[in-house]
């Protein structure tokens, strides 16, 4: 970490010490960086990352880089941690993260591979059946295990994918978010607390292996990103408001648009929410659209005027909005940390985390809580 920096200070909201940064860690991401290949990586157990690149044939491989410096590569397509992961299936395997999961897309059918008692959350029919009911199109299960689920094959290309061409699927995605608040399901409640969480815990992970302090301006310490993290988590904790059905995980890369209808990606982690929690996400991740550059200024206008008219329609408020949004953009710093490649645009994003400060009183519309603002 930072010199000087003390995870048991306490800023506002209230600190947590996590583990200081050793040597060996202060070195990750150069040490992520010289592997062959490498797409994305995640915190792993014992100070170890979960990586997935590709090999010299263009195969994707799972593998973990340990706390000791060392690279281990599975075999191609396989993994001791899920037994329903073959060489041999027929399809392309698009993720691999070692030990976890994995997903291969057939010509008919999805295949998700997980660890042993990890699929009745896959299979389960709770979610599937709350957003369809708005209309949106959700994969029918095929088969499943106790490791294993078989999934329809949607039609369509990702939201994230088509850009400007998906905007009537922004749309219609739109559309079919308003009615979410009349679905009821019987669902876990995640709330502020859950959310402020996730929010910490990203924060711990990155900063423990020192990849943040690489992404700050230039005389700024962690302490100052810490900060913001519990100032973050103290708004997430302010009066909040209604929850109805939500996906957890919403952006643009979970919703295929196939010139028709909408279908919505990975329901595995349905709960009751506040809307700003998927809105925010969204929000956050259009943003990030626009920092890669897969949407038009033309086509951010049109979206943000969407998503706005979406915020009206549930029980939400723009405070909320803006508070949901902000932490979705920080933990989306502590997720891509992790990635080399992300480290050309982060300290931009870092910045405008930091300027676009929850400690700063102003008053708010709908149209300046866009993330796009």
């Amino acid at each position: 970490m930072a010199p000087g920096h003390r995870r048991d200070a306490h800023p506002p909201g209230g600190g947590r010490p996590v583990d200081p940064v050793t040597p060996r860690q202060a070195g990750t991401l150069e040490r992520l960086r010289s592997v062959p290949g490498l797409g994305r990586a995640w915190p792993g157990r014992d100070g170890a990352i979960s990586i997935e690149c590709r090999d010299q044939e263009d195969r994707l491989r799972a593998g973990e880089l340990s706390a000791q410096g060392e690279v281990r590569l599975l075999p191609y397509g396989t993994d001791p941690a899920l037994p329903a992961l073959s060489p041999t299936e027929a399809g392309t395997l698009v993720v691999h993260r070692y030990g976890r999961r994995a997903v291969t897309i057939g010509a008919d059918s999805v295949r998700k591979a997980v660890r042993r008692g990890r699929a009745t959350p896959l299979a389960s029919p709770v979610g599937a059946t709350a957003f369809a009911a708005t209309g949106l199109r959700t994969a029918r299960v095929l088969d499943s295990s106790d490791c294993h689920v078989d999934l329809e094959l949607l039609p369509g290309r990702s939201l994230s994918d088509l850009g400007d061409d998906g905007l009537a699927g922004w749309e219609h995605l739109t559309q079919a978010w308003a009615t979410l608040a009349q679905v009821r399901a019987n669902l876990p409640v995640h709330g502020p607390r859950q959310e402020a969480q996730v929010l910490h815990r990203w924060f711990d992970r990155a900063a423990g292996h020192g990849l943040l302090e690489p992404l700050l301006p230039e005389g700024t310490s962690l302490s100052r990103l810490e900060e913001e993290v519990e100032l973050t988590c103290a708004g997430l904790g302010q009066d909040p408001g209604a929850v109805i059905v939500a996906h957890r995980d919403l952006h643009d890369g979970q919703v295929l648009w196939d010139g028709t209808e909408a279908s919505l990606l990975d329901l595995d982690t349905p709960v009751l929410a506040e809307p700003a929690l998927d809105l925010g996400n969204l929000m956050a991740h259009l943003e990030l659209m626009t920092v890669h550059g897969r949407l038009s200024l033309h086509g951010l206008q049109v979206v943000s005027g969407l998503l706005d008219d979406l915020a009206r329609s549930l029980p939400t408020s723009a405070s909320r909005l803006r508070v949901y949004r902000h932490a979705a953009a920080l933990r989306l710093v502590f997720v891509h940390a992790f990635r080399p490649a992300a480290h050309t645009w982060l300290p931009a994003w870092v910045s405008r985390r930091l300027e676009d400060t929850l400690s700063t009183s102003r008053t708010i519309d709908w149209n300046s809580s866009c993330s796009c603002q």
